[in-house]
């Protein structure tokens, strides 16, 4: 079953998160699996605590179920909204589950039981992209996930997909991504726009060896693309550049370590972020790519 896993704690952002999530699965013709998890009593032989916990699951599994239910019927009131009580255009099936246990490990659980295509989660805090990359439950996500991440900002609306960026620095590896992506924006008509940001006192741009590279880099690629390159004098005005390309979402390979932490250090860069006010979707290396 082709799936987006929503993770939730029935807050504003995740209630967001889970609306954004719903217009996707429209378009990719997919179904819903909202996942939560809560946490348990420390558990502690000498104290007790261990059979306390056992005895207490299935009221806290209750607890969280009557809240997933009313989730999902919110989501549902929201597709009829949307797309009427017809069976056209697509309605995607909303499932849900709940345990306890660490966040990481239940949302990486639910993902392998389905064909995920993506993981979408709501961004917290007040709209500071910084803040949020180095919650610990997101961090480790963007650390350990197996499938295409996606964040999205409390305030973000859905309003269509037109265009998305991937910032690359046209290593081979790259091309697998952006092959998936083209894949991902068919769904939406959209356009890919492999995106380069270079420092400004750097003459690659003039390197035939470069030269090269883009040109092995892009024709490997069919579908609509289109390359930018960004000379900035450092990642985060390059980001407030590529903000006024109008893009939809902002992909990245999870093994560009070097340009999350300048995404995320300055504060500078955390304004910008916050300004972009766009989802931030992270490609795994994994053989997990559905699109």
């Amino acid at each position: 079953m082709r799936t987006i896993v929503v993770p939730t704690d029935y807050s504003k952002p995740a209630k967001n998160a889970a609306v954004y999530a719903l217009h996707l699965a429209n378009a990719l013709k997919c179904n819903i699996d909202l996942c939560h998890a809560f946490a348990l009593p420390v558990e502690s032989p000498m104290l007790g605590q261990t059979a306390w916990a056992l005895y207490e699951y299935p009221a806290l599994q209750d607890e969280n179920s009557k809240e997933m239910k009313k989730l999902v019927k919110v989501l549902e009131n929201k597709e009829k909204t949307l797309w009427g009580d017809e069976a056209f255009p697509y309605h995607p099936s909303i499932y849900y589950s709940c345990e306890g246990g660490d966040v990481v490990q239940v949302i990486n659980n639910t993902a392998a039981n389905n064909k995920t295509l993506l993981i979408v989660m709501g961004m917290q805090g007040a709209g500071m992209l910084a803040r949020f990359i180095f919650g610990s439950n997101s961090l480790k996500m963007i650390e350990n996930t197996q499938h295409p991440l996606l964040l999205i900002p409390q305030n973000h609306k859905y309003k269509g997909m037109k265009k998305i960026a991937f910032a690359t620095d046209l290593k081979r590896k790259d091309i697998k991504i952006a092959q998936s992506l083209i894949k991902f924006a068919q769904y939406f008509d959209a356009e890919l726009l492999i995106t380069h940001i270079i420092q400004s006192n750097n003459d690659v741009i003039q390197d035939t060896a470069y030269e090269h590279k883009k040109e092995v880099f892009l024709k490997a690629l069919d579908g609509k693309v289109c390359y930018n390159c960004i000379y900035s004098e450092n990642i985060d005005y390059g980001l407030d550049i590529l903000k006024n390309k109008d893009i939809d979402i902002l992909a990245m390979g999870h093994d560009h370590r070097s340009f999350l932490e300048r995404f995320t250090k300055s504060s500078h860069a955390a304004r910008q972020a916050a300004e972009l006010e766009i989802p931030l979707l992270i490609i795994p290396e994994t053989d997990h790519l559905f699109f």
